[in-house]
């Protein structure tokens, strides 16, 4: 018995010193164990644990719904922010005082102690969100309406009203969830009823035509009256004083009928990678960007002292500023497709495969746009950099100057397939090679087959190649849209020797989470057969026969 107590009196000694060291001797600022959203902070000091706790500023994002639209952005763009000393504070009161001090250290042993962090809302930011038109909501609303090319005013209707109140406590209450999505809570409904002395004024106003000019330039434009309407900006006005015009569609107008240079091109145009491992434009061609800044508001000003005075000259931006704005309007945020394929080094073909890398790195495919590579490369000579080395004929190997840049062709079909573009001309090898994906690759010889690229997405892509002494990787950098991956393939007997491939695809829109499949198909057979069995090797025997041209791919 007295062994047995004895041995309690040690155990309680060493958890009493125990307690003693940490809540004394070495005490931080937070007590031991102490965790917040799974981020551990305790044994630590205030300065530690806020550093700590700073990745939470801007933890995740939410997805508020209202008046039937949805935008998604970040906790602290919707007015939400961590209150980190309010959370430290929160933190340390876990040490308690007295016995609960001991007892809550003791339980700190065994398990972790969990503090809620703590969050604050900015009600102005909030709030601010739905009267922003940009937001592409129902956050703000109008008395009058562009219908057939004059101002109307707009249906009585029951315009809904954010319960701001309510919302503040729904992101407060779900700020740590992943994937949060929010119906916004509506208070009540305003009568909104058309407003027809503004309509009227909004048509007088704009019943005239603007003389414009670009500055430099002597080539005049006439805005006609239906223009300058579309023009018209009268979301929220509540009196003709509220009035002015878009910047954005004055720009568009005026860029698309005034000349500014070739703006539309992209000759001269060099791109670099940066460290971030986005590209950036160098520089670009001759010409000039329209349009100033405060365009529209000048524009304005001379229609309300009466656009009859004088031709309208505004300045216009030099080419430097218009080929850095230019880029960043083409959406290149980041890498949406890639694809890498090995070769072995130190071989013939490599120097094809690095010299078309060369010319096409760097290619602009606007939306709607379809690259062709042999558009764009054209015959691949001598006089152009590329040499002889191994191609595919008629279902044999042989050579031939340009041989190897197929595995060009088929890292880009790869990158464009889980990028999500479209497909225009494109073929397979009539031979399998095992250093590409089975029944998922392209060849391309001049004039044909071609390899095509198109576009469908709303977003411009830029093609950008590289190599080492072993690879190659095609990356498209543009604007996350749409993905693709490969989900199912199947194949049968085509003919008596051949095999036809067909790989499924499912792309994924990014937007709204819709899928679509379609297909890609290669054809394979052996090498020197057709597909109905006859022998496509040439003969000894030399006949005269009428030239021909046999398309070659290109392994």
């Amino acid at each position: 018995m007295r062994v047995t107590l004895a041995i309690v009196a040690v155990v309680a000694m060493a958890i009493v010193g125990r307690f003693f060291y940490d809540d004394v001797i070495s005490a931080t600022d937070i007590p031991r164990a102490v965790v917040v959203a799974d981020i551990p902070i305790g044994n630590t000091d205030r300065a530690t644990a806020a550093e700590r706790l700073a990745g939470l500023t801007s933890h995740g994002e939410v997805t508020l719904t209202f008046a039937g639209s949805s935008r998604t952005q970040s906790l602290a763009a919707w007015g939400l922010t961590l209150d980190i000393d309010a959370t430290l504070d929160a933190a340390e009161d876990t040490r308690g005082g007295g016995p609960v001090r001991f007892l809550r250290w003791t339980a700190a042993v065994m398990r972790d102690r969990e503090v809620e962090p703590v969050w604050s809302v900015d009600r102005e930011i909030l709030a601010s969100q739905f009267e922003d038109d940009d937001l592409g909501i129902m956050f703000e609303t109008s008395t009058i309406e562009l219908v057939d090319g004059a101002f109307d005013p707009v249906d009585t209707q029951l315009v809904p009203l954010a319960d701001i109140d309510a919302l503040v406590a729904e992101l407060l209450a779900h700020a740590t969830t992943t994937g949060r999505e929010i119906d916004v809570p509506v208070v009540g409904n305003e009568e909104l009823i058309g407003d027809s002395s503004l309509a009227a004024a909004a048509n007088v106003l704009t019943d005239t035509e603007l003389v414009v000019r670009s500055g430099g330039r002597l080539d005049e434009s006439v805005i006609d009256s239906a223009t300058l309407r579309e023009w018209l900006d009268v979301a929220g006005a509540t009196t003709p004083g509220d009035f002015g015009f878009d910047p954005l569609r004055v720009q568009q107008t005026l860029a698309d009928t005034l000349p500014f240079g070739p703006v539309d091109g992209i000759e001269g145009v060099q791109f670099v990678i940066g460290f971030d491992g986005l590209p950036y434009i160098l520089g670009g061609i001759e010409g000039a960007e329209c349009c100033a800044d405060d365009t529209a508001q000048r524009l304005y000003e001379h229609l309300l002292v009466g656009p009859e005075q004088a031709v309208v000259v505004f300045p216009i931006e030099p080419d430097d500023a218009r080929g850095i704005q230019w880029h960043h309007a083409l959406g290149v945020s980041e890498v949406v497709g890639e694809f890498t394929t090995f070769y072995k080094p130190n071989q013939t073909r490599n120097i094809n495969i690095v010299r078309i890398s060369e010319i096409t790195r760097g290619v602009i495919i606007e939306p709607g746009e379809t690259f062709s590579v042999n558009d764009f490369v054209g015959r691949r000579t001598r006089a152009d950099g590329f040499v002889s080395a191994g191609v595919i004929s008629n279902g044999v190997f042989t050579s031939s100057v340009g041989g190897g840049i197929s595995q060009y062709a088929t890292t880009v079909f790869n990158a464009a397939f889980f990028a999500g573009l479209d497909f225009g001309e494109y073929q397979s090898h009539s031979i399998y090679l095992d250093r590409y994906p089975y029944g998922r690759e392209a060849t391309v010889s001049f004039p044909a087959p071609d390899l095509q690229i198109h576009n469908t997405t709303p977003h411009a892509v830029v093609l950008w190649p590289t190599t080492n002494a072993d690879s190659i990787t095609v990356r498209f950098y543009g604007t996350p849209y749409v993905t693709g991956e490969q989900t199912d393939q199947s194949s049968r007997r085509e003919g008596t020797s051949c095999t036809r491939v067909t790989t499924e695809r499912t792309r994924t829109w990014i937007e709204d989470g819709r899928t679509e499949t379609d297909t890609v198909t290669a054809r394979y057979r052996p090498e020197g057969i057709s597909c109905n069995g006859a022998s496509t090797r040439p003969t000894t025997t030399t006949t005269t026969t009428t030239s021909t041209t046999v398309p070659t791919s290109v392994p």
